[in-house]
């Protein structure tokens, strides 16, 4: 043979022992920690430690510190509900104490002319 060819021999079988290598080296770095175990995963799936919550990729996710931790997430729609229904009652109150205030305006201006009145028949229209 001549040196040129047998250089390209050893090249290529260098070559077939690395590639031989290749995947023993990329199984010598995996490992799990201490009391944890492999898994073998499809394309799509994800791994949820025990310690986390897991939620599907589109959900609409809040500080769990934000909620009680016995209640966990809350989906947005319902987080949405809610705060409508909120909104009414916090524009509902709203209207109760305008009206209370116009209420008391009303009695105090009754008191007013009641005791401003100099007559019985003064005071009677005041009230009425």
């Amino acid at each position: 043979m001549n040196p040129i060819g047998e250089k390209q021999v050893m090249k290529a079988i260098l070559f077939l022992f690395a590639l031989a290598l290749v995947p023993v080296v990329a199984c010598a770095d995996f490992s799990c920690p201490d009391g944890t175990h492999m898994a073998c995963l499809d394309e799509g799936d994800s791994v949820c430690p025990a310690t986390a919550r897991c939620v599907d990729a589109d959900a609409v996710c809040f500080d769990a510190r934000a909620c009680e931790s016995s209640r966990g997430f809350i989906c947005g729609s319902e987080f949405d509900a809610i705060m409508g229904d909120y909104e009414k009652a916090v524009n509902q109150y709203n209207q109760l104490i305008s009206e209370n205030v116009d209420l008391r305006k009303r009695s105090l201006d009754q008191k007013n002319c009641i005791l401003n009145a100099s007559t019985l028949t003064d005071a009677r229209k005041c009230a009425g």
